[in-house]
Order: C-alpha cells, then structure tokens, then sequence
C-alpha cells in the first residue's frame, strides 16, 4: 500500500540563535544569512509561520552541570556568558530582524523544546515539518531535528542554510542527519513549499 507523507505542507521555519554571539563565528556566515533571508521572505509571503530560537544566559548559579561542563570543554569560562539578555551578542542580525507576527522564543538549550513553548505554538497552527536554519549544525540544528522527530513532526534540513564554526563538525552532522531526516537546498525547499510536494512511501 502506498501512503502519502506530507512534507512540505505546514511547515514552520525555524531560525537558529542567528545572534550577533553565535552566528557569526560560522564558516559559511555570509552565505547562510542569504539563503536564511529567501526562506524568511517566501515564508511571509505564503503565511508560513516564522520563529526565531534566541539563546539567552542564565546566572552562573542557575546553569545546570552540562552547560558548565559544555562551557569548559570549548575553552568558555561559564562565569561569562555571551548571550546576556540586552547586549549586542545575544540580539538577532539586524538583517534577519523578526518582522510583526514573527515569534521570538528565549531558550536555554540545544533542543528548542526544552523549556519552551515551541511545541504548543506549533500545533495551534497545525504544523507538520519544520525547516531548520541557523548555527551551529551539530549543536542546535541536530539536536532540535531529533527532538522534533520524536514528536511527530518532520525536519526538513534547508543545508546551505545552516552553518558552523567547524568545518568537520558541520559536515559530520550533514552526513547523519542526511540519514534520517529530509535535506534539500534553500531553492529546492521554496521551490517545494510553493508546490506543496507530497512524498509518497
């Protein structure tokens, strides 16, 4: 029997931590915002919920052991996060600026529904695939394509879209989640969004 699977009907795109801080210690920075921009602009054109993940940082005394661990191990004193609410860090690129009806989430984690109302929002619009962008690939991009998966929703990997400060990292990711979830070029998902291409299995 052959079923349908909708992939790119509803979708969601997501913008990674593409903060002052974070996105732009990518590799591919200038390439990225382009291709992040398209998809925002075709996005708002068909009505196709945006939202930004802003990573915002705790206290010292409120982070948990990972991050403090996760800090140490990359060289970071934990002491001093660069995402301190306010500061130029942890703002968005002015040229990916949210526009009205957009929606800003601060989070804490690599998993954008840790924490967050992500998951509730997304199914007040009835959302079923989410095209992830933004840095950095093995971290947040990854792990938020797992933990959508495991929720039923489909990730839909926009990779020239998504970037990182370490070229081995980054192609590594690409390389497993090119097993599990959908990847395609930022023209080919617009292309597809406006087609609402079905795959069938």
């Amino acid at each position: 029997m052959t079923e349908i699977v909708d992939l790119y009907s509803n979708p969601a795109l997501i913008i990674w931590d593409m903060q002052y801080g974070m996105a732009t210690r990518a590799l591919n920075y200038n390439e990225i915002v382009g291709q992040i921009r398209k998809l925002i602009d075709t996005s708002h054109s068909l009505k196709i919920p945006v939202v930004y993940s802003q990573l915002t940082g705790l206290p010292y005394e409120f982070m948990n052991d990972y991050i403090i661990y996760w800090a140490k191990k990359r060289g970071m004193d934990p002491k001093i996060p660069r995402t301190i609410e306010g500061n130029r860090d942890w703002q968005i690129l002015d040229e990916l600026a949210p526009s009205s009806g957009d929606i800003v989430l601060k989070k804490h984690t690599a998993s954008f529904f840790v924490g967050t109302y992500l998951e509730y929002l997304l199914r007040i619009r009835n959302v079923k695939s989410l095209i992830l962008t933004g840095v950095s690939t093995e971290v947040g991009i990854e792990t938020t394509a797992r933990h959508a998966s495991c929720l039923g929703f489909i990730p839909l990997i926009a990779e020239d879209a998504i970037g990182s400060s370490n070229k081995d990292l980054h192609s590594n990711s690409l390389q497993v989640m090119r097993g599990m979830f959908e990847l395609q070029t930022t023209d080919s998902i617009i292309q597809k969004i406006k087609n609402g291409q079905e795959f069938k299995t």
